[in-house]
């Protein structure tokens, strides 16, 4: 019988705490790794990811790597070193504004999303430089919304060595966050990747995680059309229209590159 916390609907934040740790410490002793490095970002999903790293490995096992360049949030910087001191982990913080200088002076000619992507890779680089140096594994914390959607960056944040997170949906992330005791200040903000100025994940996608997620549970979980989702949720037929076909559409991102298949 499936554990009722778990199957279809909201999963209970103490249950994902309580299996989140475990599995980040089973993973490390499996993998044979020092432990893990999280790029912290002042946001909601870093904060709790960085967290419930240090409940399953300590403080010790665990370092964060703050990631500045504009347009980072002063506030949201300021909050992951906060953060960072207040979980007594080994930090440093390590600009990527030349990296992404270099490449804008290029011969390519770059947009505004572009050069975003071209700011998640360049995390991406610094996080597995920090993971080599030290034999650490890379904790990527985008949660499942994000994942079902596409909502990042190819060969960015989407590469990581763990996604304790991937598992839950943003509202989840929430509720974990509230169980974890975690400062209010990380739940009450706007969320957003950082990747250009003005950028939010509800302008980008069209709706709050209040609305997206029971829309990817009806989709993707349970299977539903575009008709029966529409009946049953509060977003608009048009919401779930889009965001079904953001789902479809995003796919590549969360498989394997095809192969002609001659082995």
């Amino acid at each position: 019988m499936p554990d009722p916390d778990t199957h279809r609907g909201r999963i209970d934040p103490g249950h994902a705490a309580k299996t989140v740790t475990t599995f980040l410490r089973d993973t490390l002793a499996e993998t044979g790794a020092s432990g893990y490095v999280v790029g912290v970002s002042g946001g909601l999903d870093s904060a709790v990811g960085l967290r419930l790293a240090v409940d399953a490995v300590g403080p010790e096992r665990v370092r964060g790597l703050v990631l500045p360049g504009a347009p980072s949030d002063p506030a949201n910087m300021r909050d992951a070193r906060e953060l960072c001191e207040s979980l007594g982990i080994d930090w440093a913080e390590e600009s990527i504004e030349s990296q992404v200088a270099a490449v804008r002076e290029g011969d390519v000619d770059l947009d505004e999303r572009d050069v975003g992507n071209v700011r998640a890779r360049a995390r991406m680089v610094r996080l597995y430089a920090a993971a080599n140096a030290r034999g650490l594994l890379v904790l990527g914390p985008d949660n499942r919304s994000e994942h079902l959607l596409g909502y990042f960056t190819k060969g960015g944040d989407g590469v990581v060595d763990v996604a304790p997170l991937c598992d839950l949906y943003k509202t989840e992330v929430v509720a974990l966050a509230e169980q974890l005791a975690l400062d209010p200040r990380f739940v009450e903000k706007e969320p957003t990747a950082g990747l250009w100025a003005g950028q939010t994940d509800r302008e980008e996608l069209g709706a709050p995680y209040r609305e997206i997620d029971p829309v990817l549970r009806c989709v993707v979980d349970d299977g539903l059309s575009v008709e029966a989702t529409t009946a049953r949720v509060e977003a608009d037929r048009g919401t779930v229209e889009r965001l079904a076909d953001l789902h479809e559409s995003s796919a590549h991102k969360r498989r394997a590159a095809p192969t002609p298949g001659l082995r």
